[in-house]
């Protein structure tokens, strides 16, 4: 039997998706999902997911439900845009100082990363970050 991949109302369009990394290698996620009049289905990264919460643009918290492999949350109608954010854990690997992630996640993400970092690869192509620590990719997939 081949694998299937089940949806559950429509898939959400996202505004926008910052992962910030901090000094300790610690990963945030937060995702803006456009308001929808219908449930919408949201993807999530790659990783181990905890501290998921669902909130609206005034940070009332809103219903929340997930599947049970940690890979996508059902995001409830709403008139508001709905935030969702959640931390991953196992995702970046440290080897002699370097931090590494096999990332791949096909929507415009936008990263932000601690003061201390200064360079980072790309398909191991070196990114200079300039004070504002911050690296845009649409499509991503890094190895």
């Amino acid at each position: 039997m081949a694998d299937a991949q089940i949806s559950i109302g429509q898939k959400a369009i996202q505004k926008s998706v910052e992962v910030t990394i901090n000094s300790e290698g610690e990963v945030h996620v937060k995702h803006i999902v456009r308001s929808s009049g219908l449930p919408t289905s949201l993807e999530l990264i790659d990783g181990t997911v905890s501290n998921v919460s669902v909130t609206n643009e005034e940070g009332g918290k809103l219903l929340l439900s997930i599947t049970g492999d940690d890979r996508m949350v059902l995001v409830q109608p709403s008139n508001d845009d709905s935030i969702i954010e959640y931390d991953l854990e196992h995702v970046l690997i440290q080897t002699n100082g370097v931090w590494t992630w096999s990332f791949r996640y096909l929507e415009t993400t936008h990263f932000y990363f601690p003061n201390e970092a200064n360079l980072i690869f790309v398909n191991k192509r070196p990114i200079y970050l300039d004070e504002k620590k911050e690296f845009h990719v649409m499509d991503a997939k890094w190895f």
